[in-house]
């Protein structure tokens, strides 16, 4: 980025930003070429990613990650619950929208690599005309005004899940404006973290504050789920984030490829 502001020394901010999408991918292909012509050593999967994916993606219906179980707005139609609603944010900036697509993406080597995004449809943004926030911290999104610019694909692991929920109302039926909830992850459980010492009954029969919480027999231990757990509602095939065998692809007969 400095090489850049030292040649246009003129350009905006935004003008360097744009710049650095459109040529980092060019500029790091020759970096790393011309650093294996000089005799430098890269990691294997540095010199797999700068060669550019397979032009084959695969295309699933249905993808469960850190908790979260998405789905595609299509896959939503015929199905009685809303898992297309998605979320992501970048700095202070909060995208609301649906998932339109979801691609597996391999590159080409023995590393492996594979990456899983989403394709989106993004509302408008906009303060007040896109999205607005009312006096009780409540978000809503303007269901009709989608996002100007083309950035419709963001990783898996930036996004999390959302619904949009009509008002009830009798007069103006067709307000555009829908509520935002945001979706917990499955086994989490969110709560206050300020509670009294927890009880447990000694060789005496009485109650008494455990001192080692490591002591204390829990029915349902809900740390040792971690990030990855996802609870699967029924025995429809999914493919996972950080799936490891690069040989099993099968994600049931609901995947597809595109070209």
């Amino acid at each position: 980025m400095a090489e850049k502001r030292f040649e246009y020394r003129y350009a905006t901010e935004d003008e360097l930003e744009e710049m650095k999408q459109r040529e980092f991918s060019g500029w790091m292909f020759t970096y790393v070429s011309a650093g294996l012509a000089r005799g430098e050593t890269f990691d294997d999967w540095i010199r797999e990613m700068v060669v550019g994916p397979n032009f084959v993606v695969k295309s699933y219906p249905r993808f469960c990650t850190r908790g979260y179980a998405f789905t595609t707005q299509k896959r939503r139609r015929s199905s009685t619950t809303y898992d297309a609603g998605v979320c992501s944010a970048s700095g202070d900036d909060v995208y609301y929208g649906h998932i339109h697509e979801i691609l597996e993406i391999k590159y080409l080597g023995m590393v492996g690599l594979r990456c899983t995004v989403f394709y989106c449809d993004w509302h408008d943004n906009t303060l007040d005309r896109g999205v607005r926030t009312d006096a009780f911290g409540v978000t809503s999104v303007n269901s009709r005004r989608k996002l100007q610019y083309y950035d419709p694909f963001i990783l898996a692991s930036q996004a999390d899940q959302v619904c949009y929920i009509k008002y009830p109302r009798v007069r103006n039926r067709d307000d555009p404006w829908v509520t935002v909830t945001r979706l917990n992850p499955r086994g989490r459980v969110q709560g206050s973290s300020e509670l009294e010492d927890p009880l447990q009954p000694n060789t005496s029969g009485n109650l008494s504050a455990a001192e080692d919480l490591a002591g204390v027999g829990l029915v349902v231990d809900l740390t040792d789920f971690g990030e990855e757990a996802v609870v699967y509602v029924d025995d429809e095939p999914v493919i996972g984030e950080f799936h490891q065998d690069p040989d099993s692809d099968s994600a049931g007969d609901d995947d597809s490829e595109t070209d």
